[in-house]
């Protein structure tokens, strides 16, 4: 017998029976039977902003976001495809052994991630950030059971040198974004980095969203790109230089560093040291010796010594010293005094070599660099107090901070008042300073006696607006010289270059004034009878400078500092060149070159993208046979200048070896990187030459090498 709650229930079961079977919706659980069924589910995807990029002074980029890929691998062997095809690695060995030689990983390493007892593996720091290329090559070998998680990353095409300065990127996995970890990465982290947005959506079991199911969605907030005041181009060669005095046989240098300047407006044009470390690859924080690393100047403080006296009044260009030994005596009021033998001498100075060659004038001793000349000045025309007020208006022993850039302060020992620790540091010894204080100091004589702050940080740009909201201005922190000194002071330091140590910076391209400097290396305290640290400033035009070129590095005494000067004066080159700087009658000139910023040609007919690129003023080099342009160097909106060379990717079945005269390290690593020949490359500077020959079609067992000078 069928009872009324018998009923009621059939009933109810039979209704939702029926609408399950009608509607897909099941009433007690609320579920969608149809949507289960499809595999439906509701999708909760980050959409992540764009870190903002960091680009030299004119547009050219630093640093900018790309996206790579994190592999992985399914290696449960029930794991199939909906067509019943295998959806996991197979032969483990053999995937390896592709796996690895895309990615850059020793294939038995890439073996064991394979073997572990997890059913999908990744690869370790190699699988983390795969470009695209590799996820090509991946995706074309066939390889079952791969996947493909895309993130952001950093990338830095234009930043050796700068490495340290520019800085580099972490991942934060917490909050799905990359952050600062050092340098201006670090330190402009709340400017660069955006705001991640989201997408609630609905997607099916094959992954496909369903568009009509979006239920919000807040758009991402893009970081502001941040200009700075470098110039890719100086920077370059300074980078090269640098490069070049470490790996240069008649010099071998364990480090070499240095920054260019304007004078008049302290915007600086690069800022570099070599070794660095690669931004790309390396996430340690490591010192900057620009502006951290301290160190006894040597000579190039006798500038300052000499203009202090001129700015004194206590100064004679044509008086006269002995150049012979300085034995070092003290007074009853503790003042050095020089004595007329080694008896009762505290200290003995001498000139570079110990040299003795009689009566000198004080401004050939200056050019020539004398020791002797200063300790003669410091203890007779010159009080040292004095001298020291001068090196506190120069603001050495202070940290300099350029844009949130600290620097390191230096240091003199105030409670060493020995009468040879005052005179040494005259000329550079008994004190540490930084770079970054060095050419800061020498902008005083480069300009009306001013000291001007150096910076580097030039605007912010709103990434949805374009507004640039400009953050760099010209600081002049004080006059520490009157006009007339500094332009006595000029007359000085270009006799340093016509008749005194500084002659191997004499330059066709433009006059230059300079100052050298040779230091003893200081470790634990303790000065170093090999290890010196070599040191010179440039300024120019002469009449009216505007660019000063400070660089240092740390090498044996006794190498022919001739061959440094080789690379230094590539990078005085290099900022007449790009600054447009040049001197007539007496008046120098200086106007920034106007650039092209380069388009992108990848995917355009490889004819079209060299008749375009010819049409700019730029010098193509067609690398491939292909159709089309696969990838270019440099990259899409770099600014180029006249005659600069743009490498066109377009593969095929053969590439011929190309002139690689002049070609910078750089352009060298790109058509490798590009192509896929490895290059031997020796020396530095530009290329010389090449073992092909230009025009030889390369094939895979063709070795080439080329020599830089």
């Amino acid at each position: 017998m069928i009872t009324l709650g018998m009923a009621l229930t059939f009933t109810v079961v039979g209704a939702n029976v029926f609408i399950v079977s009608v509607f897909g919706y099941h009433l007690n659980s609320g579920t969608n039977i149809g949507n289960e069924i499809k595999g439906i589910h509701k999708v909760d995807q980050k959409l992540l902003a764009e870190r903002g990029r960091i680009l030299d002074r004119n547009g050219v980029v630093l640093a900018q976001d790309v996206i790579a890929y994190t592999l992985s691998a399914n290696i449960d062997t029930e794991r199939v495809a909906a067509n019943g095809d295998i959806a996991h690695i197979n032969d483990k060995e053999a995937a390896a052994e592709i796996i690895g030689g895309i990615i850059g990983q020793d294939p038995a390493t890439t073996l064991a991630h394979l073997n572990t007892d997890a059913k999908q593996v990744e690869f370790g720091y190699e699988g983390k950030y795969i470009t695209s290329s590799m996820k090509a090559q991946l995706e074309e070998s066939g390889l079952k059971g791969l996947g493909f998680t895309q993130v952001r990353t950093r990338e830095y095409p234009n930043t050796d040198g700068t490495s340290k300065l520019i800085g580099n990127t972490y991942y934060d996995d917490e909050d799905d974004k990359l952050k600062g970890a050092m340098g201006i990465e670090q330190l402009y982290d709340n400017e660069l980095s955006g705001t991640n947005g989201y997408e609630k959506y609905q997607q099916d079991r094959d992954g496909y969203k369903l568009y009509s199911t979006i239920d919000d969605r807040k758009e991402p907030k893009n970081g502001q790109d941040v200009q700075l005041t470098l110039d890719a181009n100086i920077q370059r060669q300074l980078d090269e230089s640098l490069r070049g005095i470490t790996e240069d046989p008649g010099v071998k240098a364990t480090a070499a560093w240095g920054l260019v300047m304007e004078a008049k407006t302290g915007r600086i044009l690069a800022w570099g040291e070599y070794p660095g470390f690669d931004p790309n690859k390396e996430g340690n924080v490591y010192e900057d010796r620009v502006g951290t690393w301290t160190y006894e100047p040597g000579s190039t403080m006798k500038t300052f010594t000499v203009a202090s006296a001129i700015e004194e009044g206590v100064w004679d260009d044509a008086a006269v010293y002995d150049t012979g030994p300085f034995h070092v005596g003290e007074d009853a009021n503790g003042n050095p005094i020089r004595l007329s033998s080694p008896e009762n001498a505290t200290n003995t100075i001498t000139n570079a070599n110990e040299s003795d060659s009689g009566m000198y004038r004080y401004d050939y001793g200056y050019a020539v660099s004398s020791n002797v000349m200063i300790a003669e000045m410091l203890s007779n025309q010159l009080k040292y107090d004095v001298y020291q007020n001068y090196l506190t208006k120069l603001r050495f022993f202070q940290p300099i901070e350029i844009d949130r850039v600290q620097t390191s302060e230096g240091y003199f020992n105030p409670d060493d008042m020995s009468p040879a620790s005052k005179l040494s540091r005259g000329y550079g010894h008994a004190l540490t300073v930084n770079s970054a204080q060095i050419a800061q100091a020498y902008t005083t004589v480069m300009t009306d006696g001013s000291l001007i702050k150096p910076y580097i940080i030039d605007s912010f740009t709103d990434p949805v607006t374009k507004e640039k909201v400009q953050i760099g201005k010209t600081q002049n922190l004080g006059r520490v010289y009157s006009p007339e000194t500094a332009a006595h002071m000029r007359d000085l330091m270009r006799q340093v270059v016509t008749t005194g140590s500084a002659r191997r910076f004499d330059s066709a391209d433009v006059e230059v004034i300079a100052k050298t400097g040779t230091a003893q290396y200081v470790e634990n305290g303790v000065y170093s009878k090999e290890d010196y640290i070599f040191s010179s400033v440039q300024g120019f035009p002469y009449n009216d400078p505007e660019v000063i070129v400070y660089t240092s590095y740390a090498a044996k005494y006794g190498h022919d500092v001739d061959y440094s000067a080789v690379h230094v004066n590539k990078i005085v080159k290099a900022a007449v060149n790009a600054m447009n700087v040049s001197q007539a009658n007496g008046n120098s000139v200086i106007e920034a070159v106007k650039p092209t910023a380069l388009e992108n040609y990848t995917n355009t007919n490889a004819v079209t993208a060299e008749e375009s690129v010819k049409s700019h003023g730029l010098t193509p080099i067609r690398a491939g046979n292909g159709s089309h342009v696969i990838k270019q160097f440099p990259l899409p909106e770099t600014n180029m200048i006249a005659n600069e060379r743009v490498i066109l990717y377009t593969g095929g079945s053969e590439i011929v070896m190309p002139d690689m005269t002049g070609w910078s390290h750089k352009e060298v690593t790109s058509f490798m990187s590009m192509t896929g020949y490895v290059i031997s490359i020796e020396g530095s500077g530009y290329v010389a030459s090449q073992s092909v020959a230009a025009g030889t079609v390369l094939s895979a067992d063709t070795t080439i090498s080329v020599k830089l000078s």
